[in-house]
């Protein structure tokens, strides 16, 4: 049996989603500190679910207590999982963790997801089909994505992934963005009747002038009930390059105020055209094929690949990509790959700069 692997205390979230997807791909034992809550022992639980894990009970409870615990989570299981993430922010990591130990079986599975899938700060449905989806291609893994219900903050939305991976994971070589040939902004509106999203959508347009980009505002319908003052709505700019894509959302202001606070207008929707506008910005600005948290998101196929992990017959290959921004999350990544799975993992940059990840088989 192999020793728990231990993750300590306060566990970064991308940390955590590794792991958890490096444990389902090895059958490795977890070790952190409780108390667990919200999304972590929401994704935790639902890595638990696809995994051949017993007693969930009783490591839920050990999950809400203080100290030590350890998780024995098993391999994950081809099949459809429905799974219940009520906790913001648990439907993208769930998504992300859960998809890769899943494609390593080689079979199609599904699944499906309950809970807020639209959070602020978060990726939204539009940033995983136009940004993601793409990308896990890369890597052999054909993802098709559903989104019969949005739901934003605490509501109670529906996700749906369709997983057909390729026999083995493919190697990543991406170095260059190449030429940016299209941006466009996505405005996701209910029933088709808010002129919010489009005035937002119109802004970052504007703003992406001061960039040198022209970019064209679209508006595309989204299952959300619609209530009587009009419902939450997302903004997403996506920028398609020769090698690589980039996309940042943002989620338009809540219209009602709590009484106690008094009569304070929401932010006007053109601010959350400025926001993707600018993070769009930056990331022209830098060099790097994919964005810090993309890069982050990305690590985890790469080491699963360049273990020669699923029906991979020969030599592992490596996987080699550049990033506009090194971040925490990459650099712990790394280090806990190094100690999971027959791996050099290495980044190459300083927190906060551009850098170079390099992923190969241990000589």
């Amino acid at each position: 049996m192999r020793l728990p692997v231990e993750l300590g205390e306060a566990t970064a979230p991308s940390l955590l989603d590794g792991a958890l997807a490096f444990a389902l791909s090895t059958g490795a034992p977890l070790r952190l500190v409780g108390p667990l809550n919200g999304a972590d022992a929401a994704v935790v639980m639902a890595a638990a679910r696809i995994g051949d894990a017993e007693r969930l009970d009783a490591m839920r409870a050990a999950l809400a207590r203080s100290g030590p615990v350890e998780l024995a989570i098993g391999h994950a299981r081809a099949g459809v999982h429905v799974l219940d993430l009520r906790e913001e922010g648990a439907v993208p990591r769930a998504l992300w963790a859960l998809s890769w130990p899943l494609a390593l079986l080689g079979r199609p599975s599904e699944l499906r997801l309950s809970g807020p899938n639209h959070c602020e700060g978060l990726a939204t449905f539009h940033d995983l089909r136009l940004g993601w989806v793409p990308l896990a291609a890369r890597f052999g893994l054909k993802v098709t994505l559903e989104l019969p219900l949005a739901g934003f903050d605490g509501e109670n939305g529906e996700l749906i992934a369709a997983l057909d991976p390729a026999p083995a994971l493919t190697p990543l070589q991406l170095v260059h963005r190449g030429i940016l040939r299209q941006v466009s902004v996505v405005a996701a509106t209910a029933q088709g009747r808010d002129e919010e999203p489009l005035r937002a959508a119109q802004a970052a347009a504007r703003r992406l002038r001061v960039h040198g980009v022209i970019a064209e505002p679209e508006r595309v319908p989204l299952p959300h009930p619609q209530g009587p003052r009009g419902g939450r709505w997302p903004l997403t700019a996506v920028a398609e390059f020769e090698n690589s894509v980039f996309t940042a959302s943002a989620l338009g202001a809540r219209r009602e105020r709590p009484a106690l606070l008094g009569p304070q207008p929401p932010a006007p929707p053109e601010e959350a055209g400025e926001r993707v506008a600018e993070r769009l910005g930056q990331f022209l600005a830098a060099g790097g094929a994919l964005d810090g948290r993309t890069a982050e998101r990305l690590l985890v196929p790469a080491i699963l690949c360049a273990a020669g992990l699923g029906a991979r017959a020969g030599t592992a290959p490596t996987c080699h990509f550049t990033t506009s921004s090194v971040t925490e999350g990459l650099v712990s990544l790394a280090t806990l790959a190094r100690r999971m799975l027959p791996v050099k993992a290495v980044v190459d940059g300083a927190v906060g700069e551009e850098g170079v990840v390099v992923v190969a088989p241990s000589a």
